[in-house]
Parts: structure tokens; C-alpha cells; sequence
């Protein structure tokens, strides 16, 4: 199911400069959070760092009404944002099979920003996941083709863009190094890590796990 997003930093990959340059749009990191089993008030507001009352009122409702697994909750957009001090659970691990030359960095310069990676693309074509997580997004833009969101622990979202194939569905679990899609001959890997909203230098955040 595709789903429009509103604006926040994100990814993608082109193998060439000129391709590189017609990369406009943004991809974003949900703004919104699905109700699973046994989720509460409390425990929600807690993971984004608000209070039940600031959820509760920025959905429409009162913390005293029950919530329904599946639903889908608005976060609170002055709580989207956590120090990025807090490592992920476990070292993450190379997002393609073979470590590849980076075309385009990831950049925080105000005139020419640039919130993720741009991998060449190498003799394997294959993406996989970096730390075990949750596919929370599959969907398509002009620029970056398919890409794929996954949540992860600690409130970290990691994103695949260019992807020719993709081989998950929405909420989908993963495990560390499984199979997201597979890339395609004339384009590299966009990879993008954030801390909720914060956008982190992808290549920082690989070097945990080295």
C-alpha cells in the first residue's frame, strides 16, 4: 500500500553526477505510530518522549479511551526528536554485501545538504537489512525509485532507496543481513539512518560495527 508522507530529510542514489543532481524531493521518516498489542498510552508516550495527555490530545482523544492494535497515532511533532547519544542495541552491519565506494556523502552544509549515503553500485546488486527492525514503509518517488523504512530499537529508522526489487512487505520483521531488495545496474544504494527525526551520518553509524 503506498502512503503519501509530509516533509523530513531522507535518501536516495544515482550512479552518475547528473543523475545525483535531479534528486530534489526528500523521503521522510513516518510521523505517525501503529498501535500494537498490548501498547498503552503511557508506554507510547514514553518511546517518543511526551506524555500520554500530549499523545492523547494531539489524536483527538482522551488517555481514558482504549486503543485499537492496528490504528495508526500522530506523534506529537515538538517530540519527534531524541538526543542521539543512545547507540542502537547491537552493532550494525554493511547494508550490501561488499563495502563500496561512497559517491556522494552525506552532508550537513545549510546551501547543499544531504541527509544519507550514496553507495556505488558494485558487482552484487543485493540490500540488506543493518540492524534487525520492522518495515514500516514501502513506497516509490520520482529520484529515489522503491525504498524501503525500517524501524528499528532506540528509536533508529534506517531507509534503502533505488532499490529495483523489493522483497519485504510492511510489517515485516527482519533479522541483521536479511534480504530487503536488490538494486538496480545503473544505480547505488541511498542509505539513511535517522535518530526519529534527527538525520546521522550514515558513514559514523557504520563504524560502530567495525
Amino acid at each position: 500500500m503506498k502512503i503519501s508522507l509530509g516533509c523530513i530529510g531522507f535518501f536516495l542514489i544515482f550512479f552518475t553526477l547528473p543523475l545525483v543532481s535531479k534528486q530534489t524531493a526528500t523521503i521522510q521518516i513516518p510521523n505517525t505510530y501503529r498501535v500494537e498489542s498490548k501498547d498503552t498510552w503511557f508506554g507510547i508516550a514514553k518511546k517518543f518522549q511526551t506524555t500520554p495527555e500530549e499523545l492523547a490530545k494531539s489524536n483527538g482523544r482522551e488517555t481514558k479511551e482504549n486503543l485499537f492494535v492496528g490504528e495508526r497515532l500522530r506523534i506529537p511533532a515538538s517530540k519527534q526528536s531524541v538526543p542521539n547519544t543512545i547507540q542502537p542495541k547491537e552493532n550494525p552491519d554493511y547494508p550490501l554485501q561488499e563495502k563500496e565506494r561512497i559517491q556522494k556523502p552525506f552532508s550537513e552544509i545549510t546551501y547543499n545538504p544531504y541527509k544519507g549515503t550514496l553507495f556505488q553500485r558494485g558487482k552484487h546488486s543485493l540490500v540488506r537489512a543493518t540492524l534487525p527492525g520492522k518495515v514500516v514503509l514501502i513506497d516509490f518517488m520520482d529520484g529515489y525509485q522503491n525504498y524501503v523504512i525500517l524501524e528499528h530499537n532506540n528509536g533508529y529508522f534506517s531507509v534503502y532507496g533505488n532499490l529495483e526489487k523489493v522483497q519485504v512487505t510492511e510489517g515485516q520483521m527482519l533479522q541483521k543481513r536479511e534480504r530487503i531488495g536488490t538494486l538496480g545496474k545503473e544505480r547505488g544504494l541511498y542509505f539513511q539512518i535517522n535518530r526519529n527525526k534527527t538525520a546521522l551520518n550514515p558513514e559514523r553509524f557504520l563504524e560502530i560495527g567495525t
